[in-house]
């Protein structure tokens, strides 16, 4: 799994993670960080993107590069499964949950606003 952003009721952070059997599994979360905290202003709209590469992955929020996760040498297994597996594009807004903690009426309505979305691949030759 990439998150490329998620973002938690009324925060003004964004989480960009990804999960694989490295990372949750064998919980090697640090070596390379596999989380990162980026601000944002949730007043306006903000553009998410990701490169995924054979060898990395590189995380932006409003074209500022924000975190890359690079595979690495290492004997445990799973590090890096993202090269060679395809992924369902799933946008989305976590509200209540054993992370975000239960639901405070008094905020609703929390509400996520999509302008556009877009996917791009590299041609094959």
């Amino acid at each position: 799994e990439i998150d490329i952003m998620e973002r938690l009721s009324h925060d003004k952070l964004i989480y960009q993670t990804v999960h694989s059997r490295y990372t949750q599994t064998d919980s090697l979360r640090v070596n390379p960080p596999a989380s990162s905290i980026v601000g944002m202003n949730p007043d306006t709209y903000n553009v998410y993107a990701l490169e995924k590469y054979p060898d990395s992955l590189v995380f932006y929020v409003n074209g500022t590069r924000t975190k890359n996760y690079p595979r690495i040498t290492t004997p445990q297994e799973g590090q890096f499964p993202f090269a060679d597996q395809e992924f369902y594009l799933l946008l989305d807004m976590q509200l209540g949950g054993s992370w975000v903690g239960a639901v405070n009426p008094a905020e609703l309505p929390v509400e996520m606003y999509i302008d556009w979305v877009r996917y791009y691949e590299p041609k094959k030759n």
